[in-house]
């Protein structure tokens, strides 16, 4: 008996837990598969009605609806338009009841309503219980019949990539389709997300999800950003998405364009579209664009454009120019389905670059690649393999045919190599266009290229790329921002903006490299701005623990209009010293202040050089064309707030004379005969100017006579806006590239041009 009753408890528990499970099973197929009445409502309402005209049937019958039917609810305007045309009602308790399940007995009303026979159903009504719940398939065949004739409503498959879960800026009951963004109010489909589906669509509002279609689905053309953890972030239709990935895909993601592969909705793979041309656009048609370089190219009808800077975005066709502005245009093919443009990099710049003794013509030019280059000449194109050489000399008949003649490679990542400059011992190799022209004087070869190229080009020229990626981004910063202020004008009255020596910023001196082409990207299309516009963003080797206003360094006894650019302590102490008195500039040189400043330990913080009378005097006369006979006196005038020296009396038995400005300063005082101590005890000689500005100077006197003077001074350039060196201390202290710039730059912010 014991052992028949743990059967019956063994077949009981059984039982218990069989139907549970079937319960479950069940809820969650009548979750899936029922519908409320609201959603009925919604799509009877637009048998006849569009979202508007509900509206206003709400507006006339707000007072008159059932008690439960909220009307600021998403469902109000449809369940007063179906009562209005009695294709629903209310129950016997005068409710609407709008989220119960839609049973038989609101199937049978619309039938009669309609004039529908239960013949033409694959089902049986009577079959079922009239308060019974229908479920969304057949509640689909009635609907098929009562849009027979309907234009308004049309079954479609589509496919949903973005719902308000996954995706920004969406609105409440939007979801964003491959056919672009939808409404679908009382509908949830974070289940559909990245599968093809079957609706009811009327006007772009989804009205019922019918069931799935295929199993795989492409997001076609979608702008890849980034990855955290498993999810991937995209733009796609105008909205940033995140897509939920299985597992990582790749370990080397790249922000491009491409297309994203689905199966059951689950990514898949990424398909990236590598082919590119970089060019600016002659025309515009329907179906077409003509690329300058490239011709007449077809556009597919799923071509999307994006700005990807300073944030995705799609754009028109109507804001496209032809006005020289360059596009990446991406191929699918031989057609064009992608066109990218880097709002931060629309700008061409063009370098003027030098050859022997810093001379801008040259007698010869002689052009190769290792890859495929055309010369383009009018509209006559030459194409060269790679290793080919193009030889260019004065007056070639080329000329005859334009002012300018143009050479670049095939593909746009290309370098265009010039084997009659050298640089380093080497012949240079050049991005985006060389654009050669003649004159009187020889040929003139400028590079015209991309910002953001040329910021990568002058980066390693101008600061080595040991001292880190933080302060690499901050030369990258600088140097795209005096770049940017070099737009507006030309070079010299050259046909350029700026050359490629000091005179401007170094290019392409060191070629570019890993670590400038990353310090670039990061902050591509960063600049400085200060209240008047785009900082003057002058650099220099090494700060002696203080920079100057340029006003300061570039002081000529009168007014200056340079921009001003604020001078600060290079210290994470609060230094309290005034360096325009002597007493203070003394002690900070001298180092009795008590201070720390990043760069103290750098040999240009602190230097010392003795020069002779003989010398000073032989310097302004050399310099400046003055003779003062023998030097008897050197008197401080003026200092700059920054300790800078901005004028300086010399006085001789011939006369005095005031030396205005650090420049001419260095010059006259210059050690040429001299050896300098630097700050670590090494001594160097030769040099033609002053380290800096930043000294004071005692007399070394002798029976009565002034016979020279002892220099002590600190640092390294004209000490203005950035010091490289500082930057690279400042780095490897733990500053980002963001605090260093607005330490030295503290009126100014990082905006994107």
């Amino acid at each position: 008996m014991r052992k028949y009753r743990i059967h019956i408890g063994i077949f009981v528990v059984a039982l218990t837990v069989l139907v549970f499970y079937f319960f479950c099973i069940h809820r969650e197929w009548s979750a899936k598969e029922s519908l409320s009445r609201a959603q009925v409502a919604k799509m009877l309402a637009f048998l006849k009605y569009d979202q508007t005209g509900c509206e206003e049937i709400l507006e006339d019958t707000k007072a008159f609806l059932p008690t439960d039917v909220d009307s600021d609810q998403w469902y109000g305007k449809y369940v007063a338009a179906v009562l209005k045309e009695e294709l629903m009602a209310a129950a016997d308790d005068k409710g609407f009841h709008p989220l119960d399940k839609f049973c038989y007995e609101d199937l049978v009303r619309i039938m009669e309503k309609f004039h529908l026979s239960e013949e033409s159903l694959s089902f049986s009504i009577k079959k079922h219980q009239p308060d019974g719940m229908v479920p969304r398939s057949q509640w689909c065949e009635v609907y098929q019949l009562l849009i027979t004739d309907n234009l308004r409503v049309q079954k479609k498959k589509t496919t949903v990539y973005g719902t308000p879960e996954n995706t920004s800026g969406l609105k409440a009951w939007q979801i964003v389709t491959e056919e672009g963004v939808k409404t679908a109010e009382g509908l949830s489909f974070n289940e559909y997300c990245n599968r093809e589906i079957e609706v009811y669509e009327a006007m772009g509002e989804i009205l019922c999800i019918v069931g799935f279609g295929t199993d795989a689905s492409v997001m076609e053309n979608v702008w890849i950003k980034s990855m955290d953890d498993n999810l991937l972030h995209v733009f796609f239709k105008g909205y940033a998405i995140d897509v939920l990935m299985a597992s990582k895909t790749s370990d080397n993601l790249e922000e491009n364009m491409g297309d994203l592969i689905f199966e059951k909705g689950e990514l898949r793979s990424i398909r990236y579209k590598t082919s590119r041309i970089k060019a600016s656009i002659d025309e515009i048609g329907d179906d077409y664009l003509v690329l300058n370089g490239y011709g007449k190219i077809s556009v597919l009808k799923n071509m999307v454009m994006y700005q990807i800077y300073p944030e995705p975005k799609e754009i028109e066709k109507e804001v496209l120019r032809t006005d020289g502005t360059v596009y990446e245009f991406v191929l699918e093919g031989e057609a064009i389905c992608g066109l990218i443009y880097q709002a931060y990099s629309e700008d061409m710049i063009r370098i003027l670059l030098h050859g022997e003794e810093n001379s801008y013509e040259q007698s010869e030019a002689v052009f190769t690649s290792d890859e495929k280059f055309m010369v383009i000449s009018g509209n006559e194109v030459t194409r060269y393999n790679s290793g080919e050489q193009a030889v260019f000399e004065t007056k070639d008949s080329v000329f005859a045919e334009c002012e300018e003649v143009l050479i670049k490679t095939e593909e746009p990542e290309g370098k265009i190599e010039i084997l009659s400059l050298e640089r380093q011992g080497e012949n240079p190799q050049y991005r985006g266009t060389i654009c050669l022209s003649d004159s009187d004087a020889g040929l003139r070869i400028i590079n015209e290229v991309n910002i953001e190229d040329y910021v990568a080009g002058v980066i390693p020229s101008e600061m080595p790329v040991s001292y880190g990626i933080e302060a690499l981004k901050v030369q990258a910063v600088c140097a795209r921002t005096f770049a940017m202020r070099s737009l507006d004008g030309n070079f010299k009255g050259y046909p350029a903006h700026l050359d490629d020596t000091v005179a401007s910023q170094v290019y392409n001196n060191v070629p570019e490299c890993e670590e400038s082409i990353r310090a670039a990207g990061e902050t591509k299309g960063q600049v400085l701005k200060n209240e008047d516009g785009l900082t003057p963003t002058y650099f220099f080797s090494t700060s002696c623990g203080h920079t100057s206003d340029a006003a300061d360094v570039w002081y000529d006894g009168g007014e200056n209009n340079e921009s001003v650019s604020k001078s600060v302590f290079l210290s994470d102490d609060s230094v309290s010293l005034d360096l325009k008195k002597e007493e203070d500039f003394r002690r900070f040189i001298d180092r009795e202040d008590g201070y720390h400043y990043f760069e103290e330990d750098l040999s240009w913080f602190r230097w010392q050089v003795y020069l002779t009378g003989e010398d000073i005097a032989n310097g302004l006369l050399s310099f400046l064309g003055q003779n003062i006979g023998n030097l008897s006196a050197v008197n401080v005038r003026e200092r700059g707030s920054s300790g800078i020296l901005k004028a300086v009396d010399i006085k001789g038995d011939a006369g005095t004379y005031t030396v205005y400005g650090e420049y001419n300063i260095r010059n006259v005082f210059s050690p040429v005969n001299a050896e300098i101590m630097t700050h670590t005890g090494e001594y160097v000689t030769g040099w033609k100017m002053l380290p800096s500005g930043y000294f004071y100077l005692d007399p070394v006197m002798e029976d009565g006579y002034c016979q020279g003077y002892m220099l002590y001074g600190g640092g390294y350039g004209h000490g203005c806006g950035l010091s490289q060196n500082g930057a690279m201390k400042m780095a490897e202290a733990g500053k980002t590239y963001e605090e260093i710039l607005t330490g030295f730059f503290p009126d100014s912010r990082i905006m994107a041009e």
